[in-house]
This record gives C-alpha cells, sequence and structure tokens, in this order.
C-alpha cells in the first residue's frame, strides 16, 4: 500500500516520538561480550553492545541508530549507550577493559566530542584507563585532522582507540595509519570458514605481522566454531571474541572453563614445532571445499557460478555424495566459443562437457604420491583440479598451486629446522622430541651417539673428510634403524660428531650391535693405508703435545624408561652423559644401557 505524503509526515511524527521517549526515559539497556586471550585464555574485556527497549522495533541496534539518525539524535543517543554500559560495567566491581562502539560522526562536531568526556565519566572520577573507544569507518571520515584532535585528548586522559574492521580494504588501513590503534579488530565476514579459505589465512597472517610491527593488538570477531578458532590461534591473533566462546549476555560472565583449558592445549600443541614432509603431510590437510554441482546442472546455471564466483577456475560434479566429474572454467568457455556453442550448452546438462575422469585422490594420500601422480596427467588436464574424497565422498579440491606452496613451505620449515650438513633435525627438535616422549606411557630408548678420536681425525685428514665421516654416520644409523623396523623412530643431529636416536622400545641390542660392527668397518675406508696397518694416527692432543690416537670408534649412550622415569629432557641428558662417559672410557666401539650408579 502506497503512503501518501501526509502519511509519511504522521508516520515520521510517530516515529520522532518514539525517539524522544527512548532518548528522555534512557530506554537503553546493553548486553557484554567477552573477548578472550587466544595464547591463555584469560579474559581481556567485555564488549558493550547496546541494545533498545525489549520487544519492540527498535530492540537491535542498527534500527535503534537508524531512527535516532533520521531524526537527529545520534550525539544523544551515543551519549547514552556508552553512560548505561559504564554504569553497569563499573557496578560489578570489574578491573578489565570495556570497548565501547563510537560513532566517528560524534566526533565531527568538535565541541560537542569534546565534552562528551566529561559527560560520560563525570561520575568516575574521570579514571578512564579501562575505556576503550571503538571506532569504525561506516559513515567516513572526511575531515581526519579534525577527528584526530578529539581523539588525541581522549588519548590523553588514558582512553585507548580499538579500531573495527581494518579488513575493509583502503578505508580500514587509512584510518589504522592515522589513529595508531592499540587494538584492531578483524571483520567477521573474513573470520568465517577461515579454515576452509588460504586467502583468508594469508589476509589475516599479513594482519598479525602489521600489528606485531606496530605494538597493536588483533581481536578477531564472530569466532562461531573449534575451525575457526584453531586457525586464528595458529595464525598468532591475539584475542577473539565470539558465539563459541561466549553469546552476549546481560550479564558480565566469564568464559566456561573448557574454553580457556583447549586454548591453552592448542598453544602448547603449537608450540610444539613439527618438522613436516611430504612422505607424511596429507593431500586432505591442503584440500579445501567449494561450490560443486550435480551432472543434470544446465550450462547456464554453471555459467552463472563462474561469473559470480570470480575466484574459482573449476567446479567439481558430484552426485549423491560421489564425484563424477569436474567442469574447468577455460574449457567450458572452450565449448561455448564454438559455432553455436553457446545456443547447444547452455540449456543442456553439464555431463556432455565434464571430464568424466578426472584425478580423484582420497584424503590420506601423501603429497609426494599425489604430486608424481598428478604429473603423470597429460598437459590438457595438468594444471585441472584435484578432486579429494573422504570415506568415499566428495570432501573438496586441492590444486597444483596448493601442492607446490605446501611442498615448498615443508621443504624451508625442514631446513629452518635441520642441521644443514646431514638434513637431519637439530637441537630445537630433538628436546622437542625428547619432552615428548618421556611424557608419554610408552617404552622408549633415547640412544646418543659419539665418535671417540674424532677430533684427531679432524686435524690430520681435515675438515672435509670429517664431514664425510659424519654424513656416513646419519645415514648408517637411518639404514640400521630401517633394518630393524624402528622407521618411525626418530634421528636427530646435535652437531659435530653427536647423534640422538629415540625408538619406541627397550630391545635395541641387535640394534647397538649392527651400528657398530657397521661402523667399525666402514671407518677403515677413511684412512690411508699406512694408518690402516698401524691402528693408530700421530697428532697433537689439547696440550699441543703429538701422542698416538687409535683409529676412531663409537660411543652409544642408551637411556630408557624401564626402570626410572625423567621430569624434563635436560634430566636425561644430563643422566646421558654419565654412562656416555663411561662408554669412552674403554676406547672401543661400545654400547651401554643404562642404569648406572650415581
Amino acid at each position: 500500500m502506497e503512503v501518501s505524503g501526509m502519511g509519511q509526515d504522521i508516520l515520521k511524527a510517530l516515529d520522532n516520538t518514539h525517539c524522544d521517549d527512548i532518548i528522555n526515559n534512557e530506554c537503553i539497556d546493553n548486553v557484554f561480550q567477552c573477548i578472550i586471550s587466544l595464547k591463555d585464555g584469560s579474559v581481556l574485556g567485555y564488549e558493550a553492545l547496546c541494545r533498545g527497549p525489549k520487544e519492540t522495533a527498535y530492540e537491535k541496534p542498527q534500527s535503534l541508530f537508524e531512527m535516532a539518525k533520521e531524526n537527529g539524535k545520534i550525539f544523544e543517543l551515543e551519549k547514552i549507550c556508552k553512560k548505561k554500559a559504564i554504569e553497569k560495567f563499573k557496578s560489578k566491581g570489574e578491573q578489565l577493559k570495556l570497548f565501547v562502539n563510537i560513532d566517528p560522526g560524534c566526533f565531527l562536531k568538535e565541541e560537542e566530542g569534546i565534552n562528551l568526556l566529561d559527560d560520560l565519566f563525570m561520575s568516575w572520577a574521570k579514571d578512564f584507563c579501562y575505556v576503550i573507544f571503538e571506532v569504525t569507518e561506516k559513515t567516513g571520515i572526511h575531515d581526519y585532522k579534525r577527528f584526530n584532535n578529539v581523539i588525541s585528548k581522549y588519548k590523553k586522559s588514558g582512553i585507548s582507540i580499538s579500531v573495527d574492521d581494518v579488513s575493509n580494504g583502503y578505508a580500514g588501513i587509512n584510518m589504522l595509519s592515522n589513529l595508531e590503534p592499540l587494538y584492531m579488530k578483524i571483520n567477521m565476514e573474513l573470520v568465517r570458514d577461515i579454515h576452509k579459505e588460504p586467502f583468508k589465512k594469508t589476509v589475516i597472517k599479513s594482519l598479525v605481522v602489521i600489528a606485531n610491527n606496530s605494538n597493536s593488538k588483533l581481536i578477531a570477531e564472530g569466532i562461531e566454531t573449534k575451525d575457526e578458532l584453531d586457525v586464528l590461534i595458529d595464525l598468532g591473533v591475539h584475542y577473539g571474541q565470539g558465539y563459541y566462546i561466549q553469546k552476549p549476555s546481560y550479564e558480565l560472565l566469564y568464559t566456561h572453563s573448557n574454553i580457556k583449558h583447549y586454548i591453552l592445549e592448542r598453544n602448547s600443541i603449537k608450540s610444539d614445532i613439527r618438522i613436516q614432509n611430504i612422505t607424511t603431510t596429507k593431500i586432505g590437510e591442503i584440500s579445501r571445499s567449494i561450490t560443486n554441482v550435480s551432472s543434470n546442472t544446465v550450462g547456464r546455471e554453471v555459467n552463472m557460478l563462474f561469473d559470480k564466483e570470480s575466484g574459482i577456475q573449476g567446479i567439481p560434479v558430484v552426485d549423491k555424495d560421489k564425484p563424477v566429474g569436474l567442469i574447468m572454467k577455460h574449457k567450458f568457455y572452450r565449448y561455448l566459443g564454438r559455432q553455436y556453442g553457446y545456443s547447444i550448452y547452455m540449456d543442456r546438462a553439464i555431463e556432455i562437457l565434464m571430464d568424466n575422469t578426472p584425478l580423484i585422490i582420497d584424503f590420506d594420500t601423501p603429497l609426494d604420491q599425489v604430486t608424481k601422480i598428478a604429473m603423470l596427467r597429460d598437459d590438457d588436464t595438468l594444471y585441472d583440479y584435484i578432486i579429494v574424497t573422504k570415506n568415499n565422498t566428495y570432501y573438496g579440491i586441492a590444486t597444483i598451486k596448493d601442492l607446490l606452496e605446501k611442498t615448498t613451505e615443508i621443504e624451508l620449515n625442514r631446513a629452518k629446522y635441520a642441521n644443514p650438513l646431514t638434513g637431519l633435525p637439530g637441537n630445537i627438535i630433538i628436546e622437542q622430541k625428547i619432552s615428548n616422549i618421556i611424557k608419554s606411557t610408552e617404552d622408549y630408548s633415547v640412544l646418543y651417539f659419539d665418535i671417540d678420536n674424532f677430533k684427531s681425525y679432524n686435524d690430520v685428514y681435515g675438515f672435509d673428510n670429517g664431514d664425510r665421516i659424519i654424513e656416513m654416520l646419519g645415514n648408517l644409523i637411518q639404514q640400521c634403524m630401517s633394518l630393524y623396523e624402528f622407521e618411525k623412530g626418530f634421528l636427530g643431529h646435535i652437531g659435530g660428531d653427536d647423534f640422538v636416536a629415540i625408538v619406541e622400545s627397550h630391545t635395541i641390542n641387535k640394534l647397538c650391535e649392527t651400528i657398530i660392527d657397521r661402523f667399525d668397518k666402514s671407518i677403515l675406508h677413511y684412512y690411508s693405508e699406512i694408518d690402516q696397518k698401524k691402528g693408530y694416527i700421530m697428532a697433537e692432543n689439547r696440550h699441543g703435545t703429538i701422542e698416538q690416537f687409535p683409529l676412531m670408534s663409537i660411543s652409544i649412550a642408551v637411556v630408557n624408561n624401564k626402570n626410572r622415569c625423567f621430569a624434563s629432557a635436560s634430566q636425561l641428558a644430563e643422566y646421558a652423559s654419565k654412562i656416555k662417559k663411561k662408554c669412552k672410557i674403554r676406547w672401543t666401539s661400545n654400547y651401554i644401557i643404562g642404569d648406572i650408579t650415581e
């Protein structure tokens, strides 16, 4: 029904009456949503979210503020909302942060903007340090100089600034550079389904770097699932809020202890540096879900999907949860570009155009196998999507670009923590692996390897030959671990001629004996025939005196949890060093399995 001009005037007058009633009677309340640390789950503070009169059209803040703007009452409404939030917050006696949303339009009237401070905090002896003004640019800021004049007065009084929606393009970045906020909020649209969308991860990863370099803290809004929380923790986002953590409440509630425990646990896992490799990382870990269609979908609908979602280069064809084909964008438009192609294919089922033999890979297939299979495709399909299934049903897709990025990341990460000579994990990973194994309930043995008389050999034969021996020993230990089916064991290179192996077994006698036997045979090839026959070399000792040194041998100090437990990796290492000293006294290749007399 069309409303006449007079009718519109009446409605506007009624609306104005409602607005005046709400403002004059201060019919405003606030709900509070908890903001917590994504490092330890502790509560940073609460965001105050205003609400109009219950069970009215103005209960939702959007309707309330639209009404106030239309009636020229936005400044009055802002004051009441903040006043009510502060009164309620202070009455709880919380020594936390209170985040209150501020419309920048309020500050553009400079005189009123400055006076707002006194009006808000008149009752609280101007104790402003707990207040965070959350500024958004929804209304647009055209005069940053004037805006900053007011903001700087708030900052001098102890109030901190948070910028909302930092991911919203140029406007958000412009506000950041002008305000230099203490907190930056990530828009919930960027948080939604972040575990499925690599580009969103990349954006937030960049924001984490910006925040860390500018002394700011990131707050992720709208966290609704455990998967989203996991990714944000792993990316290093500082704080978070959302329904998964806690829904807004009229009371200032703490989060459930389970959430805090989970965040601590997740950070513990995160700090557990893991050296991935392409033989254990699964294709499912880098796959993502995208739009799919059924085989009877017509070309017109597929065309609309490609237009709507410009970022996708292909669409899986799925019937009853089973992938049956794939239509790549460039091939689809190749068909349409043929003579009469548009007329022929737009209203016909996509099954006549789709590739009905796409590459379909199971979720658990390692990346190295996927790469080999994918590279066997012919040139026309080489860069087509790889369809991933789980339990024989459609799961998602992965691209050649995804494969290249992940394998590159794995290699760079492995190199970062690896010994440059052998490529084996270095001290950081070794310590962590030992810490993990001593916490487990499994049987384990930790083997420390040390070459005897290695320094004297280095002095006589040179560092290049010394490096060849270190590489030989690393390969030898790996071969023997494989021989006795300890492939799942761990081998690390401490540095120099020292190695550490961890196996989940107490039965390691044959392993040690085989390593010693093969080492003693192999080491002879690194000496001249004369030195082999003599059985020693002449070299300077630590005091500069020339003396005889026997040919190199190997000492293996073994520590296990058969008769004792260890509280830390350092305690185990200290115990192993005592066993190693006993090994080295013997001057021939040998191994000792603790216990020793303290």
